[in-house]
């Protein structure tokens, strides 16, 4: 449920309806540097290499320089099937692993908030800040004349400590990338999962997966909810949670009527996902596409879920 929060929490909160968000490129290459220090070390960590990611076909492949080893190292990550390939280029050892979670989204998100301008390289760039979670502040700093992301930084603050990942983006070309940059390397043997199977209709109330719930109580708000669930329990609370925050996106947004039904169902959708006796839960449809216009100036970004599944909630398809 913390994976499923923080992600809601990066694709919606409160809009700023007094600018609009940028619009940035959901494909691109990228030379990228990553810089992770904390409060306690003396000297900053850093990794280069090039970034190719392609969010719409749900895949990234990191190339990090490995200078004092003379090697290149490659992390491909293919959440279309749901596995991590790591490999040495020219060498022909491969490491494969399942993936959790979802594919990063480089994008200014509803709940953002506008913080101004910060010269990043020379360049002018317009700062937005948002809460992740308590503790962690997210701020991306994009190039405004391109529409391009120049900048990102997360800040934690633990148990005393803060830590702070920068990552920073040049050379960035938003050109279609050929589909071989994200074929692993023949000598990658990983199994590939098979694609998840629809609870049967009658499901619920009493037949659900192995390890799934259904509801032993409808909700007041969520009332769509009638499929297998990871656990009832505080489930009330939930609903609860998510009504306050429909309300505050509905106060401070005023959508159409549409835009509020659709951002309901995403919300008890992702929320309360669907359980299918798997690790990881089902999202909402592929539909709940990463632009869409909801509100405000029609460029606003409420992007949803992963563009590949054939499994959906009974919430449909309507949000775009």
């Amino acid at each position: 449920m913390k994976v499923i929060f923080a992600l809601v929490l990066l694709f919606i909160a409160f809009v700023n309806a007094q600018r609009s968000y940028p619009a940035l490129p959901l494909v691109f290459t990228s030379d990228v540097k990553i810089t992770t220090e904390n409060s306690q070390m003396p000297f900053p960590q850093t990794v280069e290499g090039r970034l190719y990611y392609d969010y719409n076909a749900q895949t990234q492949r990191q190339d990090a320089v490995v200078p004092w080893q003379g090697i290149t190292a490659s992390k491909l990550d293919r959440f279309d099937q749901m596995n991590t390939y790591s490999y040495v280029q020219g060498q022909s050892q491969c490491e494969c692993d399942v993936l959790t979670g979802t594919l990063p989204l480089y994008s200014v998100l509803p709940g953002s908030t506008y913080s101004g301008q910060q010269n990043i390289d020379g360049i002018d760039c317009e700062v937005w800040s948002f809460l992740l979670m308590q503790g962690v502040n997210i701020s991306l700093y994009v190039d405004p004349s391109r529409e391009v992301l120049v900048q990102s930084t997360m800040i934690t603050n633990q148990n005393g400590m803060q830590f702070t990942t920068t990552m920073s983006f040049s050379n960035l070309d938003t050109s279609a990338i050929d589909s071989s940059i994200f074929e692993p390397p023949q000598f990658c043997n990983c199994p590939t999962p098979a694609p998840p199977v629809t609870p049967a209709p009658n499901a619920c109330p009493s037949n659900p997966p192995q390890g799934c719930e259904c509801l032993s109580s409808p909700l007041n708000f969520c009332s769509g909810v009638n499929y297998p669930i990871t656990s009832n329990l505080g489930i009330q609370d939930t609903d609860s949670m998510i009504q306050g925050m429909f309300n505050n996106f509905v106060q401070l947004s005023q959508p159409s009527a549409d835009c509020q039904n659709n951002m309901k169902a995403f919300l008890c959708a992702t929320l309360i996902p669907l359980c299918i006796s798997e690790p990881i839960p089902v999202l909402p449809c592929a539909s709940l596409c990463p632009s869409c216009s909801c509100g405000g100036s029609g460029n606003n970004t409420c992007a949803a879920a992963l563009p590949s599944s054939n499994v959906c909630t009974q919430y449909g398809q309507g949000f775009c």
